[in-house]
């Protein structure tokens, strides 16, 4: 089966957990955030993760973090774009999207950003997990610990099945823990979270100063 051939290809590459959605499942999507706005005639988005360790959110300092999620960045956006280079060559058309940065829509007024497609959402519409009240893809093997990427492709692929799990009943670890309280168990208050998610040393240091909804979560440590 071509989905197979093609998650196969993904783990090859290094991804840890690998899902597929038609593009049907992302009919409640925003106006010009679904796959078809990205590449006409879209058919299907190929979505993967590869996680960062749990052994990060021991560590007394959030250096070992922020080098381990700016690398990868880099790793994510490298497999995506080899993945497509190696659809295209089967006579797909494949589109990479990136994993973090660039992206398009800012809102200046709310410092709100929104990639060219959700991938969380993504991850989500081709069974990889759900998204918790922190707003994080929960994985059942990894936790919320994967980084995302994603390829939208016009190969006809047949879905994942969507996993139905929630978050424990009652479990309020990341609304209660951010200090910022950005998190209302839907959504999040980027201008909030953006004012101490990172810091900037005088020296031109940049550090993720804050990953409490991770952390506090149960799932970090799956």
């Amino acid at each position: 089966m071509i989905e197979e051939k093609i998650k196969e290809r993904a783990y090859s590459l290094g991804v840890d957990a690998c899902g597929i959605a038609e593009t049907e499942r992302f009919a409640k999507a925003p106006e010009g955030f679904r796959p078809a706005d990205i590449l006409p005639g879209a058919k299907s988005v190929v979505v993967y993760g590869r996680q960062f360790p749990k052994s990060l959110f021991a560590a007394a300092t959030n250096a070992p973090y922020t080098l381990f999620r700016n690398k990868l960045i880099d790793i994510v956006d490298n497999i995506s774009v080899q993945l497509s280079a190696q659809m295209e060559k089967e006579g797909f058309m494949a589109v990479p999207i990136p994993s973090s940065e660039p992206y398009e829509f800012w809102d200046p007024e709310r410092r709100h950003g929104r990639g060219i497609l959700s991938l969380k959402h993504a991850a989500q519409l081709a069974g990889l997990g759900f998204i918790g009240r922190n707003t994080l893809l929960i994985n059942q093997k990894y936790g919320n610990r994967l980084w995302l990427g994603a390829v939208i492709t016009d190969a006809p692929l047949k879905s994942d099945p969507l996993k139905l799990d929630e978050c424990p009943k009652g479990c309020r670890l990341c609304i209660d823990y951010c200090p910022q309280s950005a998190l209302d168990g839907v959504t999040i208050e980027q201008i909030k979270c953006r004012a101490i998610s990172a810091t900037f040393t005088d020296g031109g240091g940049f550090m993720l100063s804050c990953n409490v909804c991770r952390k506090a979560c149960p799932f970090s440590k799956a």
